[in-house]
């Protein structure tokens, strides 16, 4: 198997990737987009002692010369958020030693409110990569419970590679999608951990609780990967006797109490415990766009990572194996494409890819983990799919950079044409 085939030299090597990608692109790290909403909460209750957001939201209008302050005011009185408060929850330790930091050195602070210039940029940056390459380590953990170590590192580094996360890492690290890698690999490691205990205990059904609650607090969509873990638990129950209804009832009660703090932030804000903070035109389940989700030029799923498809064999392939976990994996993955594909924004705004679908990457690293231990012996095949994927990984790096550039512009419709070509005028541009 080999020594260095660990979690630890997985997670140092993506670290290390990431550090010089950083270096070599110089990206800006300022709270912006989404991220300024996720960041709000703990900016005010840090800076102001309160959950009133109209400061924070008047200076976003002044940066982007949006009205969100005016569109976002709600019956309560308050200015509405649609972000969740999770993403808050995660970074506060990091943005308190950005505090820290900030009260001892001199730092440049071109702001109207405090909390926005260099040392929170990067506290926000730096709690996102802690908390993604936690999640690499707990995908790497789950997949070497069901395989051999070698594929399930290789399995990982290639689906991460092949993704949107790249993206997010580097050049948006103030949104929410590093931390749900995050959110679904602790559901993915404790589903797994139930899948394979030939006695449930207590404690990993109050851990499974809290992380199903880590994904609502994240991104509420995300709850729908919750179907792997209850599907495990349902399909055994009856097996396991009656004494395991009371475990159900730990599960249930440990998500309750982990959701609270969005229940309580709506309740304040909107004045309802359970909302559509959007509004109710947000999604439409009777009318979601499928095909232009995974198939569209402008942000589709398989059209700008089309390498994702391999990961999909992988997963489909594993059902003769693995077929219970492999069939709440496919049906987790089919709910969140019909889910995401039902928003008004499908194309997710000025997304790189489908970008709602990166909680998901577990899914996919199982894909391409499975699909590497079927084909170890043969080297043909292998070496086939070896310079598809290092021919994907330059794919993705290169159009990675052509967005954050503005060749392809995020928010814009673009053509097949525009987007394989773009590649190539950043390699010109080099």
């Amino acid at each position: 198997m080999g020594k260095k085939h660990t979690a630890g030299n997985l997670a140092l090597l993506i670290l290390i990737i990431l550090l010089l990608a950083v270096i070599a692109l110089k990206p800006s790290w300022q709270i912006g987009g989404d991220g300024f909403g996720y960041y709000a909460y703990a900016r005010s209750l840090f800076f102001d002692g309160n959950f009133d957001l109209n400061n924070e939201f008047t200076l976003y209008d002044k940066l982007y010369d949006h009205h969100t302050v005016e569109g976002w005011q709600v019956a309560s009185g308050n200015v509405g958020n649609p972000f969740a408060v999770g993403s808050a929850i995660l970074w506060s330790p990091f943005i308190i030693l950005a505090q820290l930091i900030d009260s001892l050195f001199v730092f440049v602070d071109d702001f109207d409110l405090a909390g926005y210039n260099l040392p929170y940029q990067i506290a926000i940056a730096v709690g996102t990569w802690f908390y993604f390459l936690l999640g690499v380590v707990f995908i790497f953990k789950a997949l070497v419970k069901l395989l051999d170590k070698k594929y399930a590192w290789w399995g990982t580094l290639v689906a991460i590679a092949l993704s949107p996360v790249p993206f997010y890492l580097i050049y948006e690290p103030s949104m929410a999608h590093g931390l749900t890698v995050f959110s679904g690999a602790l559901v993915f490691y404790f589903s797994v951990k139930i899948y394979q205990a030939k006695q449930w205990r207590w404690q990993d059904f109050v851990r499974l609780g809290i992380t199903v609650g880590l994904l609502f607090l994240l991104r509420w969509q995300d709850i729908l990967l919750a179907v792997i873990p209850l599907g495990i638990i349902l399909s055994r129950l009856f097996n396991r006797g009656r004494k395991n209804i009371n475990k159900i009832l730990v599960l249930i009660l440990s998500f309750i109490i982990a959701i609270l703090p969005q229940l309580f932030m709506w309740r304040y804000i909107f004045g309802s415990w359970i909302t559509v903070p959007q509004g109710e035109t947000f999604f439409s389940l009777s009318d979601p766009n499928i095909w232009q989700f995974l198939f569209s030029s402008y942000h589709g799923m398989l059209v700008i990572h089309p390498l994702l498809i391999l990961g999909l064999l992988g997963l489909i392939w594993s059902f003769r194996k693995y077929k219970l976990l492999a069939s709440l994996m496919m049906l987790a993955l089919m709910l969140q494409i019909y889910m995401n594909s039902a928003l008004y924004d499908w194309y997710g705004g000025g997304s790189f890819g489908a970008r709602r679908m990166v909680s998901s990457l577990f899914i996919f690293a199982w894909g391409w983990t499975y699909l590497f231990y079927r084909i170890k012996l043969k080297k043909i095949i292998l070496i086939i799919v070896i310079v598809v994927i290092f021919t994907g990984m330059v794919f993705n790096g290169l159009l990675m950079m052509s967005y954050a550039k503005q060749i392809i512009p995020l928010n814009r419709f673009t053509t097949y044409q525009e987007l394989y070509s773009a590649p190539l005028k950043v390699i010109t541009e080099l």
